[in-house]
């Protein structure tokens, strides 16, 4: 199947559209891990919609570089707690996207109508019950009808033979 339908509008308030909007609002495991590579600049948590995250990644990055300029050996600590925050964030990644697609599958779907419509009353209760259309009898239900259809049948075929003699 080609990749045209993406272009479509389908904007009616289906579930295709849903679909849709879900798709380009879906967070990549892919291209997490690789902005994971810029993590000097925090884009991974940028994009995970962390912004104190990266702005720390940031300020470490900044002063591990002044460090650097002054002796490379101040560096080191603040060097080692980047790699730190680094190894956590591989780890934390996974669980940030599924959690941010939860969200934005449960904000997606549930934004599709605004509500019940109105007069809707929701599941019938006992009080009901003469609203509610009849069901369908059963199959021991089904049955029994026909037993009582043949017995009756048998009683009118000797009743009206007896009536003929």
């Amino acid at each position: 199947m080609s990749e045209a339908w993406r272009g479509l509008d389908l904007r009616g308030g289906g579930l295709q559209a849903a679909n849709i909007r879900l798709a380009q609002a879906l967070k990549r495991r892919p291209r997490a891990y690789s902005l994971l590579a810029a993590f000097p600049l925090g884009l991974h948590r940028v994009y995970l919609d962390d912004p104190r995250g990266a702005w720390l990644y940031r300020v470490a990055s900044a002063i591990a570089l002044a460090l650097i300029m002054l002796d490379w050996r101040l560096a080191v600590p603040v060097a080692c707690l980047i790699a730190a925050a680094l190894v956590h964030d591989f780890f934390w990644i996974e669980r940030r996207i599924v959690a941010l697609n939860k969200a934005i599958r449960t904000r997606v779907y549930l934004s599709q109508t605004a509500g019940a419509p109105r007069g809707f009353k929701g599941q019938y209760t006992d009080d009901d019950e003469a609203v509610r259309a009849p069901r369908s009898p059963s199959f021991a239900e089904q049955e029994q009808l026909l037993r009582e259809l043949a017995k009756r049948r048998r009683t009118d075929l000797s009743s009206s033979s007896e009536g003929e003699r």
